[in-house]
């Protein structure tokens, strides 16, 4: 339970990659472009300022509501939680609000201990389910509705069956398809979900499109773990083609590494470094791995020690890091 807690929390974080079928997660299109963009710093100011000047501004407080959950400062996310609390007060019907209550509800009181995680689960479900009756076909809430269900225990309202049910009913053919595809995803099912998610075009530049190359390359990640590299190939390439960014070319460089092709990893892994995104991958763990097996000591253990500082990623990893420090020594 206390790992599904934890993982409900991380879930929760990851709320401002949700996509809208219509391409949209703003009703506002100057909001939107921004988050399209992922320029949050921007996002919060606009939406921080908009929403002091006018608590009842429901997209504001929803863009202020996802660059908290960016930038991860527990001040930031505070005050948009009271400002969501707010918003719900006094626009009740606004699943904006709602949906940015429970998204920002969900990583402070993670960021608060289990404890603290385990009593507030019913109130992120409530205001996420809200958010979803509000506006069924608005994609975020739903998505984070069947992302809940997947993620929480049992014995906290964790429902496989009702997050398949809640998928099924989504309003829209490609939201079904979508959220078929990241349930079998849930399942391990990788090579369905890539089937699904590969099934139609995304476009790469709409919010439901970059959740789709998310899950795609989760997908695909995991294959790739288990040795099917050629299996995954065709996969990956498309995504470069699509768009050229930090996931796109993480998955190949990915690929190329796993193929004993470093030095193409480590091309890729410097193009994508200053790119929006790439600071949610382990990319110097990654560079660390390939400038070790090219004999670049000295690089390695410079990447190694960057990656152990500043403690980002998963703890499987970082331990590795450090493993591979002391070897280096």
């Amino acid at each position: 339970m206390t790992k599904n807690l934890s993982n409900i929390g991380l879930m929760l974080t990851a709320l401002l990659a949700a996509s809208a079928v219509q391409a949209q997660v703003f009703k506002d299109p100057a909001l939107e472009a921004l988050l399209l963009a992922e320029n949050f710093a921007e996002l919060g100011r606009v939406g921080t300022a908009r929403a002091a000047a006018d608590a009842s501004d429901e997209q504001a407080v929803l863009a202020q509501a996802l660059a908290a959950l960016r930038s991860n400062v527990p001040a930031q996310r505070q005050a948009a939680l009271a400002r969501a609390q707010q918003c719900v007060e006094r626009v009740p019907k606004s699943a904006a609000c709602h949906y940015a209550w429970g998204a920002v509800l969900g990583v402070q009181a993670m960021s608060e201990g289990l404890m603290k995680m385990a009593g507030s689960v019913g109130r992120i479900k409530d205001e996420l389910r809200t958010a979803s009756s509000l506006e069924p076909a608005w994609f975020p809430a739903r998505g984070a509705v069947v992302e809940f269900y997947l993620q929480a225990p049992a014995l906290v309202g964790g429902s496989v069956s009702t997050a398949k049910e809640v998928a099924l009913a989504a309003p829209k053919p490609e939201q079904v398809t979508a959220l078929q595809g990241r349930l079998a995803l849930h399942d391990k099912q990788f090579d369905q979900a890539l089937k699904l998610l590969g099934s139609q075009q995304w476009d790469p530049n709409t919010s439901l499109g970059r959740d789709v190359r998310q899950w795609q390359l989760s997908a695909a990640m995991s294959l790739l773990n288990e040795g099917q590299t050629e299996r995954v190939r065709p996969t990956l390439e498309r995504l470069v083609r699509e768009r050229a960014d930090a996931l796109g070319l993480w998955g190949m460089a990915r690929l190329h590494a796993a193929n004993g092709a470093h030095e193409q990893a480590l091309q890729l892994l410097d193009k994508l470094a200053p790119l929006p995104g790439a600071d949610r991958l382990p990319v110097d763990y990654r560079r660390g791995v390939s400038q070790q097996a090219l004999g670049q000591l000295d690089a390695a253990k410079l990447a190694f020690q960057r990656f152990v500082t500043s403690r980002s990623s998963a703890k499987s990893l970082v331990d590795d890091a450090r493993q591979r420090l002391e070897s280096l020594r």
